[in-house]
């Protein structure tokens, strides 16, 4: 078998910028060739590359772009990324492959390890390089269930006043029972001298009571807020006895805090007998953005090991998992270029839910009508003409369009990439399988879905493997229909990369950009018929500007794990077996009165149909209720 070898240029040193269309461009820094092959192991190629840059192996992460392609960021983790590389790379003599150093705080913090969930990483408007600074407070969320709830005693310590005025960010860290070290003090020490006694000053509560929290985490003691509002905080050291106390007050005619007294003296005996540490939500985040903007997989539990080792500070697994109130505006700041985007089937059932039945049956369905082809415009015109019809129809509805954020579901505004899907109706056949075992006790549904999830596999893995399209057939039958299109088209070059296509209207292809202003190519992912007209003068294949998710060869790779089979759960054991059976059986319950409902899972109809009298053609009555005169 043929060795596939390509020339990897190595790349350190730069920066990525980002352009309007969420392309990534590299300057700066500098540039080594290593000569790779399909043989070469993961290790080897680090371990050359560390060489070569002079860089330790631990601090660096390797990516690269697949061809055609400057908006996604592959990351090359193992030895089957890396054959990938390659394989992706195999028409081509060179790849441009670029190494971004990490920086690590202590040499113990668990970084993101190479787990099977952080390999490969395909996120096609989401540069995992350039996210913004900021970080929004709400990634831990108050309202789970922490292992020990806000009223509860930790390790025999008193509980927390049921009567206190706490923020309303407020969270219980579990206490360390090993001493505080030099190890622990590492992230802290910066923090040793954010309090310095009376007549400091901060611009408000929130900064007081941050760098409070701050000061007591790197003097490794807990404190009890006494008195809490918007002008006043009064704290003392939550060791019974302990002397130290705060009291800080807003200054008159001004919203600055300043601290009136301070007692500094502790006479506890610091982390070995304290009672744990206070940490907010805004907290964790300034903590842990860092790493976020390098690993956006950045997982539960390393967030728990590197509080652990850098602050000496115990967070649960649940603390640390739910980045849930504010996830919207979390993941705009944090993952620039990423966007949110609407299921327009959910949003028509609401606006029906909020006219209520104000509306006949058919005028609700031109209404629904209007509001897809709103949706499904890919310019703001054809967007205004549509909501325009429906404004005709009632105010109301047009009102409730405007203020239903269109920039999150209409393609003409949207600014990602959702290859004209405007509905996440995705996951019904996982839907209808979990209603179909309803019924069944919780061993026999997960079994059973598991078995449809491996017929699924396997179905699907056996039927692409039929295949002999470069695309998957579907979208080969759609870029066939747009070629049909382009006979008529004339085309002009106008400079460098950007053409004007002539046909029934005029448009402007660039294709350095991958851009049309029929704005077809940028919605469905597949190059549209003024593209290809152009791709047809360049003598160039169309397949070279088609998405990657398209291909016959990414389906494939889909599919390619299959689900392993599992011996049968229900298959008695030997006599001779020292273990014994065990039944899972419901919790106890009360069944509760009536017949029981047997509505499937998932979203309501859109509309239900109304009675029509067959008497006077009339909606909302039949024949028999009717009152009209015969």
């Amino acid at each position: 078998m043929a060795t596939t070898k390509i020339i990897a240029i190595c790349q350190s040193g730069g920066e990525f910028e980002t352009h309007k269309d969420g392309s990534l461009s590299y300057t700066g820094g500098d540039a080594h060739a290593i000569d790779i092959d399909d043989q070469m192991k993961f290790n080897d190629f680090k371990v050359e590359v560390s060489e070569m840059f002079n860089c330790s192996i631990d601090t660096m992460s390797i990516k690269y772009f697949l061809p055609g392609n400057k908006k996604t960021l592959i990351t090359v983790s193992n030895d089957k990324d890396l054959k990938r590389m390659i394989k992706f790379h195999g028409d081509s003599l060179t790849a441009d492959v670029y190494i971004i150093m990490e920086d690590i705080v202590a040499p113990d913090v668990s970084n993101m390890p190479a787990s099977r969930s952080s390999r490969t990483t395909l996120s096609e408007a989401v540069p995992p390089l350039d996210p913004p600074l900021d970080v929004v407070d709400n990634i831990v969320d108050n309202n789970t269930r922490p292992s020990h709830p806000l009223g509860a005693s930790v390790d025999g310590v008193d509980h927390i006043d049921e009567h206190m005025d706490l923020p309303p960010d407020l969270l219980p860290i579990l206490p360390l029972s090993v001493s505080y070290n030099e190890k622990h003090a590492i992230g802290a020490q910066q923090w040793q001298n954010m309090i310095t006694g009376v007549g400091q000053r901060f611009s408000g509560v929130h900064e007081f009571r941050e760098s409070l929290r701050k000061y007591a985490i790197a003097h490794q003691f807990a404190f009890r807020y006494k008195k809490n509002d918007s002008h006043r905080v009064t704290v003392k050291c939550k060791a019974e006895g302990c002397p130290w106390r705060i009291h800080a007050s807003r200054l008159s005619t001004t919203q600055l805090i300043c601290i009136k007294k301070m007692n500094p003296t502790h006479t506890c005996e610091g982390a070995a007998l304290t009672t744990g540490h206070q940490a907010t939500r805004s907290w964790v985040a300034s903590i842990i953005k860092e790493k976020l903007k390098v690993f956006p997989n950045y997982k539960p539990k390393d967030i728990v090991n590197d509080i652990k080792q850098e602050y000496g500070i115990q967070l649960n697994y649940f603390q640390a998992w739910h980045r849930q109130k504010g996830l919207r505006e979390s993941i705009s700041e944090i993952f620039k270029g990423s966007y949110h985007g609407y299921c327009l089937r959910y949003l028509t059932e609401q606006l029906i839910r909020d006219l209520k039945g104000q509306f006949s049956h058919e005028v609700k369905r031109l209404m629904i009508e209007d509001l897809y082809a709103a949706a499904l415009a890919p310019k703001p015109e054809g967007f205004q003409r549509s909501i325009e019809s429906i404004k005709s129809i009632s105010l109301e509805a047009y009102n409730w369009i405007i203020q239903s954020e269109p920039q999150n579901w209409a393609n003409s505004f949207f600014q990602g990439a959702r290859y004209n899907h405007v509905t996440s109706n995705f996951g019904g056949l996982f839907y209808s399988w979990a209603s179909d075992a309803n019924e069944l006790p919780i061993t026999q549904m997960v079994d059973l879905i598991r078995r449809k999830i491996m017929e699924l596999i396997y179905t699907r893995r056996a039927d692409c493997d039929q295949w002999l399209t470069r695309l998957t057939p579907s979208m080969e039958e759609k870029l066939e229909k747009e070629s049909l299109k382009v006979r008529p088209l004339q085309v002009l070059l106008t400079s460098g990369s950007i053409f004007e296509v002539r046909g029934e209207s005029i448009e402007v292809v660039d294709m350095d950009r991958w851009d049309c202003s029929c704005k077809s190519w940028q919605l469905t992912g597949l190059p549209c018929c003024h593209t290809i007209a152009v791709i047809s003068c360049m003598g160039r294949s169309p397949y070279d500007y088609c998405s990657r998710y398209f291909t016959t060869e990414s389906y494939r790779l889909t599919y390619a794990e299959s689900v392993q089979p599992i011996p049968d759960v229900d298959k008695p054991l030997h006599k001779d077996s020292s273990q014994s059976l065990v039944t899972v059986t419901p919790p106890p319950t009360r069944r509760p009165p009536g017949r029981p409902t047997t509505k499937k899972v998932g979203s309501e109809e859109v509309m239900k149909r109304q009675l029509q009298c067959s008497r006077c053609k009339g909606l909302g009555h039949n024949k028999s209720t009717c009152k009209e005169i015969m």
